[in-house]
Parts: C-alpha cells; sequence; structure tokens
C-alpha cells in the first residue's frame, strides 16, 4: 500500500514538473507595439487632458503622493520635461528633481502609470499593467507634453526608463530621451533563466513576493508582482525586437545604468544600446559606479540619501546647469 502511494505521489509530481517546464519553455508571443499619436493642438488643450487624467484619480489614490503632476508656467515653454517613475512607485518618486527644472523655467509632466498608487496598497494591481497598457501610457504622455514645450525630452527610471525606451524609438517628436537603469530582465540571471521565468510568470497565477525589511512609504507598494514583473519584461522583450530591425525615432538618446544594481539586467540594455549603434545612432552612456553604493532607485529620497548627487549628474548630462548651491 506504501509503495502504491509513493508511486502515485511520485507520478503527480513528474506531472507537475513536466507542466512547470512546458510552461517556462514555451515561448510567450511577442506582441506588436506600433505607436499611436495623437498630439494635442496646444497648450490648452494639453492641460484639459492632463485635468482628465486627475479628474479620474480622483478617490482611488492610496495617497495624494500617488497623483499626476503637472508644473507649468502658464504657459507652453521653450522645454518640457516628461519623467516617468518606476514599477510599483508613483509620481512622488520624481517630484524633487522635477522642481530642479521647473525652477530652471520647464514646464514637467510626471504622469502616474495605470495600476500604480491605488487605495486598495495591493501590488497585485500590476498584473494588470500589460505591455499594451505600457505603450499606450507612452504615447499618452508625449501626447499631453507636446502642448506644453516647444522641445519634449523625457527621463525614466527603471520600468519607466523602459517606456522612455519605446518613447525613443517609437516617437519622432521627442528630442532627447534619458533611459536611467531599465528594467527589461532580472539582476544578473542567465538569459536562459531570465527567458524561463518570463514564460512562466507570464501563464502562472499571480503573486506576490514581499520582504518584512521593506519600508512602508505611502506612495509605494510594498513587494512586486509576479504576473506585473512579467509584463514589463515581456515589455522590454518587444523593444529589444523593434530596435533590431528598426531606427530609433528620438534624435538623442541617454543610457544611464548603476554596477551596484542587482534589480535589473544591465546587460541586456547593454544590448539595446548595441542595436540602436548598429542602426546608426549614437546613445550616450554613463555608469554610476559600483563603489558608489547606490541602490536601484536612485531616484527617490526614501531610498537613496545621496539622490542631490544623482541629480546634479543627471542634470549635467541633460545639458543642464547643475542645481544652485
Amino acid at each position: 500500500m506504501l509503495k502504491k502511494t509513493l508511486k502515485i505521489i511520485g507520478i503527480v509530481l513528474l506531472g507537475l514538473f513536466g507542466i512547470i517546464l512546458l510552461m517556462g519553455l514555451i515561448p510567450v508571443a511577442v506582441p506588436d507595439l506600433p505607436s499611436a499619436p495623437d498630439p494635442v493642438a496646444d497648450y490648452d488643450e494639453a492641460v484639459q487632458r492632463f485635468e482628465t487624467a486627475v479628474a479620474a484619480e480622483d478617490g482611488i489614490l492610496m495617497s495624494p503622493k500617488s497623483a499626476s503632476v503637472l508644473m507649468t508656467h502658464g504657459e507652453k515653454t521653450d522645454k518640457v520635461y516628461v519623467l516617468v517613475h518606476g514599477w510599483t512607485n508613483s509620481p512622488f518618486q520624481w517630484v524633487d528633481f522635477g522642481q530642479l527644472l521647473y525652477d530652471m523655467g520647464y514646464n514637467v509632466l510626471i504622469m502616474r502609470i495605470p495600476h500604480h498608487g491605488l487605495a486598495s496598497r495591493d501590488v497585485g494591481e500590476l498584473r494588470h499593467g500589460t505591455p499594451e497598457v505600457m505603450r499606450d501610457y507612452a504615447d499618452d504622455v508625449v501626447d499631453i507634453a507636446v502642448g506644453l514645450g516647444d522641445e519634449v525630452d523625457v527621463v525614466g527610471l527603471s520600468v519607466g526608463g523602459s517606456i522612455a525606451s519605446w518613447i525613443a524609438q517609437n516617437r519622432s517628436d521627442v528630442t532627447r530621451v534619458m533611459s536611467i537603469a531599465p528594467m527589461y530582465g532580472i539582476g544578473s540571471l542567465p538569459r536562459f533563466v531570465d527567458y524561463f521565468l518570463l514564460n512562466f510568470a507570464s501563464r502562472a497565477p499571480n503573486f506576490n513576493p514581499t520582504s518584512p525589511s521593506e519600508p512602508q512609504r505611502e506612495h509605494v507598494y510594498r513587494g512586486q508582482s509576479s504576473k506585473g514583473v512579467a509584463n514589463a519584461m515581456l515589455f522590454g522583450k518587444t523593444l529589444l525586437a523593434q530596435a533590431e530591425t528598426e531606427k530609433k525615432d528620438a534624435a538623442h538618446v541617454i543610457v544611464v545604468t548603476n554596477d551596484n544594481d542587482t534589480t535589473v539586467n544591465n546587460q541586456l540594455t547593454d544590448d539595446l544600446t548595441a542595436m540602436w549603434h548598429a542602426t546608426g545612432s549614437e546613445p550616450v552612456t554613463y555608469v554610476f559606479p559600483k563603489e558608489d553604493g547606490y541602490p536601484h532607485n536612485i531616484i527617490d529620497r526614501t531610498s537613496n540619501p545621496n539622490a542631490d548627487i544623482v541629480y546634479a549628474k543627471l542634470l549635467e548630462l541633460l545639458g543642464e546647469a547643475p542645481p544652485s548651491e
């Protein structure tokens, strides 16, 4: 009887292992994510679209810090900066840096990525943040920004950096893009493991791993969503596929990586940069050295107490004056 029971258990376990292998080895379909521009006609329409987006956020956010932000001088400026926050974070991540740009005379747009900063505080909301959602968000922020500045510049961190890179690849009405620690894959995992996890997490039920040591912040989800991470990885895979065959549209690109970063895969970032080089582009690159000890989230002061040093370097790379003493 014991042998029979053990045999049944063995067969079940072997079957489960086979299912897991199939889920991880069969590639998920990489979506085609072409841009569908719908730019505003003028400054007033840009403000109207922003206000419509903000009205939809009323009553659904975990904190006022999660809300979309527009820093405007009341008219179209020579330049507008679009700042794109990271996965699990919210627009507050960029407010301090955005204020520096605003004080230089620019309009600044920081839109909340859909499914972020919601009152549920459930990081599992990010399972709904599909590559199509990220593509639509990218188009929307640029469509609004063209009415806020004669020149549109975009800066993004992490998945926000991936979104910025997609904008560089697909929107010719953007002049400059800075992609900081973009998320195309996880840490320094071997490519096969990255591939397996993308396929498996895309198909498996969502789960939300958390770390008890992660602080509770009023504008950030705690932990991660497995399907949310898979969505971000798939979006990155789509971008890499585009860059392999198509020339990017933005005039200037700056790629910033962090050698101390164990969250994202810098090798995949280097691969995309090499593809851009191969199609005739000349991206500017900068690496924060490992000895600086900066975390993945180098922007938010709640994560990086040395954010001001980072801000000064980013402004230098963007060709802007350093912040006043």
